[in-house]
């Protein structure tokens, strides 16, 4: 009897464990989704209410985030919520990435790139003030080239649709930016609506992403224990 009455524990045990894992990786990969609901809604959303006259469609989105802007003080706490909430998703990406090495070291470059937020933190532009523009392209660039190559590593882990919508979120993502780099400093509606569709083809890409991740996994779960 004590046998078999210990049985129940041990299968309970792992299910247990798994279930904690699980929801765990979920709430991981909803940061995914949810930064860049944020990202919209503090940017856009916010910041460019507190700037009388503020152009969404023809000023740069950076320009919120610069010291000395009305939009300033909405922009720097969020920069250090989006790098929590971001790297957060990186991490589910990685848990989610399993035996894929391209996979695993996309997430670790999206980890990087929520980290990287810091550094941004660190050398803001500042309105007014020439000397923080050069410090503020490098950490920018930076950024973009982890952003880039996260991209590249996660479409090289898959195959199919997600491969080809990542490959085509990134050519949009990087051909809008160049484009809004060519029309900078404005304003200009060339400059404000192309890096919104840079940036939101990124935003979507990234959700579109976690939703991918947690399929996938969800599905290798349930075939795992069915077996």
């Amino acid at each position: 009897m004590s046998v078999a009455g210990g049985l129940p524990r041990r299968r309970r045990a792992p299910a247990l464990e798994g279930q904690h894992s699980d929801a765990l990786r979920t709430g991981l990969l909803a940061a995914g989704p949810l930064s860049s609901l944020l990202y919209v809604v503090f940017t856009d959303g916010i910041a460019a209410s507190q700037w009388a006259g503020y152009r969404r469609s023809e000023q740069m989105v950076s320009e919120l985030f610069a010291v000395g802007s009305p939009g300033y003080s909405v922009t720097a706490p969020f920069t250090w919520l989006y790098t929590v909430v971001f790297t957060a998703f990186g991490v589910g990406a990685w848990i989610s990435a399993r035996r894929s090495r391209a996979l695993r070291i996309g997430a670790g470059l999206l980890i990087a790139y929520g980290l990287w937020n810091i550094m941004g933190a660190i050398f803001p532009l500042r309105i007014g003030d020439d000397t923080s523009i050069p410090m503020h392209i490098v950490v920018t660039n930076i950024q973009l080239a982890l952003m880039v190559a996260a991209m590249c590593f996660v479409a090289a882990g898959f195959h199919g649709r997600m491969r080809v919508y990542s490959i085509v979120s990134l050519a949009a993502s990087a051909l809008l930016g160049i484009i809004a780099f060519m029309a900078a400093p404005g304003p200009n509606l060339v400059l404000g609506i192309s890096e919104r569709i840079s940036i939101g083809a990124f935003l979507l890409w990234v959700a579109a992403l976690a939703f991918v991740l947690w399929k996938r996994t969800t599905a290798a779960g349930s075939k795992a224990a069915t077996s």
